[in-house]
């Protein structure tokens, strides 16, 4: 069983892809009823790590806005998994498909956020 879950996505329109938000959905299977719900919820999954990978063309402030509120909303508060920490690589490529990530530093900050993540474990 694993101890962490990284959910990894390009960013579409905003927010993480379809393929993902349905893997996501899917969580419901492993939901287990809850006799004493914190704030109304009733159902309570597995107690993971987990955390956030993604890529995006552009890198405005607001680029990972909607998809950093929903992993927070949906799998840290609701489910409740434990936030490892976010990768965000904005500025990857461009919008007729021509990626520039190797011309970023996010690759290496991709592989060094991996090497720290249970460093002090």
């Amino acid at each position: 069983m694993a101890d962490l879950i990284v959910f990894a996505s390009p960013l579409y329109f905003w927010i993480i892809s379809s393929k993902l938000k349905a893997f996501i959905e899917r969580f419901y299977r492993i939901a287990e009823e809850d006799p004493n719900p914190p704030l109304g919820r009733y159902e309570k999954y597995p107690v993971k790590d987990c955390a956030l990978l993604m890529t995006a063309a552009d890198n405005y402030f607001w680029t990972f806005e909607q998809a950093v509120s929903y992993y927070k909303f949906a799998l840290v508060n609701y489910i409740g998994f434990h936030d490892k920490g976010m990768v965000l690589a904005g500025g990857c490529g461009d919008t007729n498909g021509k990626p520039h990530i190797n011309k970023t530093i996010h690759l290496r900050e991709a592989y060094e956020f991996g090497e720290r993540i249970y460093a002090n474990v």
